[in-house]
């Protein structure tokens, strides 16, 4: 059945001014009905039987409408009344019948509002539906008069503001009790048919309260409902859907319910400043429920800081949340202040996502914001306290991020004034430089930008503090010792500490009789640490005819500047992951260390790891442990040390739990490893969608900066991307 007039209405009992009626009007009335119920089929008696109810029903509220008093009852029915009537006629029509009803190609109630004083022929006449489709079953035409009008006391002017504003629905009591607790709550919402379609999962909405405060919340749970008796699992009603014209689905008769999850309520505080505080107040049943169309209310309903590093715009379903603020998208940026302790880039930031979708495009626009002229931290361990710009520092295995050197030829002006209109930071960064490891047999093409190369060798005495850097896979715990036994000899003694001179140490055999006869190594041991250690690959990278790394720390770790270590050219995995380490170890103990090396100590460093997985993994033996406890301390520390970790995987599920449990921001794009997924530990709403996201669209976590939100990045690159 269909309501054409949305207002509320109520039955009420009239007794109109006398009028005279022609006596003919109601016995031709009759007669066609009579007539009509002449025409049912002997095997259709039982649904004559509920025509002739339905007329004697019909008769009986024209008799109760004769007029035979001037007077008018002004007082509607009781709610008692009402109800009793409402039972008797759904007594008359048996559910298993009740769906002939629904579905007429014209509503069986057309209503109409009327003034108090309207007289019976105001009324609201009940045509006969067409039955077309069910002209075998029923054979006969139902009609019947019942009057309506505007329910008593409903402010008129608010009915018509909600109907011509652009609310979705009303708060509701018609389904469940209003409820909030402090474990959650129960919200319902009806939803009008013309609004219904601008509605989906994950919607914010604001609900009024009288004294101007807001309900911030979000539609946690849609459904459909059917507004009238009806049983629509049955052969006939299927068939009859199927060979319908058109689109069967007349929302008029179905109730469409959002569930409202609250997020906050959103009020002014002394001075006009938009806050928020946590959800204790319930609204009141009837209040509207509007969309969001204030930016502010938005980023203050979800945490999200006004300014900050940008990562993106606030979205819903994969679509841009638009409000009717200029710009009317919502920028979603990342706390970079000490209003509320540490930035947060020094908390750690994760992005995670499959192959192709976009980690490196999206790390780019993310690190060119942090190279902004005005972004400088303080540092707890430096003397004069100077707020100093960060060095970047990039580990690039595919040889994409040396291009931060160079503008994106494809911006243009509108693009460019749009990102200036949310300040976000393009163009590029001409500090941008390419530290290369020389590597016997390996040439780096360096053709990607025009970023500066500076080349550079590993030397053998780092070996001397991380024992673990030629500590081969597979080598067993017995052996790890009895290497750290044979470097600690190597590196007290006065040869000069090369790699070369190692390997000839070891190789000695009075070397070998010294630890196997004394019983410091048994042989077996001391045999297999030396076949680890001669392999060719440590040859290639220790010691080569370049500037030693130690020499150029100065150089690397530059306040304002990239420091990119591309590492592409490398065939072998082993000296790739042997540089990045080497990197790495270089930041962490100096960064630990009292004594560190000023230019790291007292420069603000984001790490940027590519491929954080292979180097972050968890451990699968003892030198493994070292490196994961190691880097461990590092990210516990790295607030008040001014080092932040920027890890980019696709598998986050192998990344050790003690420093993922670090990580306090976490980008996640499309991920359909269920593994990986569930690492991320993210609410059960939000895992659903992961696998769905697309390209560039992804859902944000950080507990510290706003609620969990859905985001879609640039279009564009604010840097080169090829």
């Amino acid at each position: 059945m269909k309501y054409e007039n949305t207002d509320i209405f109520t039955f009420n009992s009239y007794k109109p001014k006398k009028e005279s009626i022609p006596a003919s009007s109601g016995m031709e009335e009759n007669a066609g009905l009579k007539e009509s119920h002449g025409e049912i089929n002997p095997e259709d008696q039982n649904m004559g039987e509920t025509a002739n109810s339905i007329k004697d029903i019909s008769d009986l509220a024209t008799s109760a409408l004769t007029p035979d008093t001037d007077e008018e009852l002004q007082a509607p029915l009781s709610d008692t009344l009402l109800k009793d009537c409402q039972e008797d006629i759904s007594d008359l029509i048996p559910e298993a019948e009740s769906d002939i009803f629904s579905d007429s190609t014209e509503a069986i109630f057309k209503s109409t509002s009327l003034s108090k004083a309207a007289p019976l022929s105001e009324t609201v006449s009940l045509p006969s539906p067409d039955l077309s489709l069910e002209s075998e079953a029923l054979g006969s035409s139902v009609k019947e008069t019942l009057p309506f009008e505007p329910f008593v006391g409903y402010d008129n002017n608010a009915l018509k503001a909600l109907q011509t504003s652009e609310a979705f629905g009303i708060i509701t009591t018609g389904i469940e009790p209003l409820e909030l607790t402090a474990s959650g709550a129960v919200i319902t919402g009806y939803i009008t048919s013309a609004r219904r379609h601008d509605i989906r999962l994950g919607t914010y909405v604001v609900v009024p309260y009288e004294n101007g405060e807001k309900l911030f919340a979000k539609v946690g749970k849609l459904q459909y409902r059917q507004e009238f008796v009806v049983d629509d699992a049955t052969e006939i009603h299927s068939r009859r859907m199927l060979s319908a014209r058109g689109n069967p689905v007349n929302e008029a008769d179905y109730k469409f319910l959002a569930y409202l999850d609250p997020l906050c309520i959103l009020y002014l505080k002394n001075g006009g400043t938009l806050t928020r505080r946590m959800a204790d107040r319930i609204p009141h049943p009837n209040t509207p429920i509007l969309p969001v169309t204030d930016r502010l209310e938005v980023q203050t309903g979800l945490n999200i800081p006004e300014e900050g590093i940008f990562l993106g715009h606030l979205s819903v379903g994969g679509e841009l949340l638009k409000t009717h603020s200029e710009p009317e998208t919502v920028a979603y940026y990342l706390r970079n202040d000490y209003s509320m302790g540490d930035p947060l880039i020094f908390r750690h930031m994760l992005i995670c996502g499959s192959t192709g979708t976009g980690k490196t495009f999206l790390s780019k626009n993310i690190l060119r914001q942090f190279m902004a002229e005005n972004n400088r931290y303080r540092l707890r361990s430096s003397p004069d306290k100077a707020r100093k710009n960060p060095c970047l520092v990039i580990m690039d295995p595919q040889d994409e991020y040396s291009q931060l050197f160079e503008d994106n030829e494809t911006l243009n002006e509108d693009d460019k004034f749009r990102l200036e209109s949310e300040n976000v930071i393009y163009g590029r960064v001409t500090s941008t430089k390419a530290f290369v490891a020389k590597v016997d047999g390996q040439r780096y093409p360096g053709d990607k930008s025009r970023a500066e190369q500076i080349e550079f060798t590993i030397p053998f005495s780092l070996v001397g503090y991380n024992s673990w850097l030629i500590a081969a896979a597979g080598m067993s715990e017995l052996q790890y010792i009895g290497l750290e036994v044979l470097l600690g000899d190597f590196f007290r003694s006065n040869v000069p500490h090369t790699y070369l001179n190692f390997i000839n140490h070891i190789d000695n055999e009075g070397t070998r009789s010294y630890y196997v006869d004394s019983g410091k190594l048994h042989e077996s041991s001391y045999d297999g640490i030396v076949r680890r250690v001669r392999s060719p690959f440590f040859s290639k990278v220790f010691d080569r005819d370049a500037t030693s790394i130690t020499e150029l720390l100065d150089k690397i770790f530059k306040p304002g500047q990239i420091s990119v270590f591309p590492t592409e050219y490398i065939s072998d995995p082993r000296i790739r992951d042997l540089i990045v380490l080497t990197i790495m170890s270089l930041i962490v103990d100096n960064k630990l260390n009292t004594t560190g090396e000023k230019a790291i100590k007292e420069t603000p460093i984001i790490l940027a790891l590519d491929e954080a997985h292979r180097y972050l993994s968890k451990a699968k033996g003892e030198h493994s442990r070292l490196i994961i406890s190691r880097f461990a301390d590092a990210a516990r520390q790295g607030r008040k040390e001014g080092l932040g970790l920027f890890l980019i995987t696709q598998d986050p599920q192998d990344i050790d739990d003690t420093v993922f449990k670090q990580v306090n921001t976490k980008l996640i794009l499309n991920l359909n490893n269920d593994a990986a997924i569930t690492s991320l530990k993210v609410p059960k709403e939000y895992e659903r969608r992961i696998p769905y996201l697309k390209k560039g669209q992804m859902i944000v976590h950080s507990p510290d900066n706003s609620d969990i939100v859905e985001i879609i990045g640039l279009s564009n690159c604010v840097v080169r991307h090829r």
